[in-house]
């Protein structure tokens, strides 16, 4: 895809989301300081029936909407955003997802302590806000800050991007968000970032385009087929690259997770420590997204597949637990 945007401003741009990205490279040291004397397994022929159960449920962190993952990035660039908030109910590109109301206290959870400023020079917006959920079964608290440049078909910028939803052909979304989340199933505490572009928004295409990337990083724990609990603090790296997002499927169910289909490749480090001594593990394959609202999680060198809910990120095997 192209974002039709003049060197110059690209440029203020990276320089823009600088401080943003910093939150990710302190992080970053943390994480390899921990493992920097460690054990490292890159046999993924020799993987733990642990080591798989808790990759998957990082992929599931790491994606899905309700764990503040790379769908939810998805929905925030594609919101109507102004001075006031965030609306989804009717979405760019004529994509009508998830309106407010249908979130209420869900895994996804509202906003609160907006704030959104416009920079005309570059073209970004930039929002920050907090998200929360508490009820029986799941809690979440994220902060999040975002840099969005929305353009035409001709390559301009638009600075009202909520009233000229119609005008929009290309996105680029820049996000970080840390927090926590604890359910029955699993608990986490991480920090994300998301670059993502997209094209063909305008309602002369049928079909959108995405490319970009998720990172992120924290520990993960989870419960495991014997109810037993595991942990690891990870690394995630996952590449969208083609990703195709069909406009009529997404209006016909209100939904992202049922209109995205691809493959991603994802390399995950998880580090554990067994009898004082630290052990890093690495883990890597590819996610086909499956356009009915589920995942297929592939390991390199092995025949395992796992399903699992783009929504919630809980697995949706036949024999799985859950």
């Amino acid at each position: 895809m192209k974002l039709i945007l003049k060197q110059n401003k690209q440029v203020t741009h990276m320089k823009t989301l600088t401080q943003i990205k910093h939150i990710l490279v302190v992080s970053a040291v943390l994480a390899i300081t921990f493992s920097a004397c460690s054990a490292v397994n890159n046999d993924v022929e020799s993987l733990s029936d642990e080591d798989v159960a808790i990759a998957a449920e990082i992929v599931g962190i790491s994606l899905a909407d309700n764990e503040s993952g790379a769908l939810s990035s998805m929905y925030d660039a594609f919101s109507g955003i102004d001075d006031v908030g965030i609306s989804y109910g009717g979405g760019q590109g004529g994509m009508h997802m998830k309106s407010n109301d249908m979130r209420g206290n869900n895994g996804r959870g509202g906003e609160r302590n907006f704030s959104h400023s416009y920079d005309s020079t570059t073209g970004i917006h930039t929002i920050s806000f907090e998200r929360s959920v508490q009820n029986e079964m799941f809690s979440k608290s994220v902060s999040l800050n975002q840099q969005i440049i929305f353009t035409d078909l001709d390559g301009n910028f638009l600075a009202r991007p909520k009233a000229e939803k119609d005008l929009i052909e290309s996105i680029a979304f820049d996000g970080v968000k840390s927090g926590e989340s604890e359910g029955p199933f699993r608990s986490s505490s991480f920090t994300k970032e998301d670059s993502f572009r997209f094209s063909g928004l305008h309602e002369t295409s049928g079909t959108l385009s995405m490319n970009g990337t998720h990172h992120g990083i924290g520990v993960a724990e989870g419960t495991l087929n014997d109810s037993t609990r595991a942990s690891r603090s990870y690394e995630i790296d996952i590449n969208f690259q083609n990703i195709a997002i069909e406009k009529d499927t997404v209006k016909a169910y209100g939904s992202l997770e049922q209109g995205v289909s691809g493959t991603l490749t994802y390399s995950i480090t998880m580090n554990k420590t067994i009898n004082g001594v630290p052990e890093e593990t690495l883990v890597e394959g590819t996610i086909d997204l499956e356009e009915d609202g589920t995942a297929l999680m592939r390991f390199n060198k092995l025949t395992k597949v796992i399903r699992f809910s783009l929504v919630d990120g809980e697995k949706r095997d036949m024999n799985s637990r859950r």
